[in-house]
């Protein structure tokens, strides 16, 4: 008698866990957001692109920047501006040897002598 209560009841745990398999499979697939999402495209295929759009445009609309167009307005300098610009166009090199120069002098006179640098114009020592 043991042994057939013993099959019975491995025989009702066994429908439970099956059972019990079944509802924890069904609820996880109920609340899975992605599922649901999946099955709602699906069914409501034109409603979802309805709402996509209108989504589009609304987002384009409160986002939008005006266009701004610039018109270069061609100043009128003078002559004396004009040379002066490009009188030091053709003297920036010169200046830029020659800060370079000061500021190597300096740097040395401060810090004592500094390796070769080829941006500071050194020849290549031997």
């Amino acid at each position: 008698m043991a042994e057939a209560q013993k099959k019975a009841l491995v025989a009702q745990l066994a429908l439970q866990r099956s059972e019990m398999t079944q509802s924890r499979d069904s609820l996880q697939s109920e609340l899975s957001v992605s599922t649901q999402l999946k099955k709602s495209v699906h069914t409501h295929p034109k409603r979802w692109i309805i709402g996509g759009t209108v989504s589009a445009i609304a987002f384009c609309l409160v986002f939008r920047r005006k266009k701004i167009i610039y018109t270069h307005l061609g100043k009128r300098r003078g002559l004396v501006a004009r040379s002066a610009r490009l009188a030091f166009a053709f003297a920036r090199p010169a200046l830029t040897t020659l800060a370079l120069k000061y500021a190597k002098d300096y740097a040395e006179a401060r810090f004592g002598p500094l390796p070769y640098n080829s941006m500071l114009g050194d020849p290549p020592q031997k």
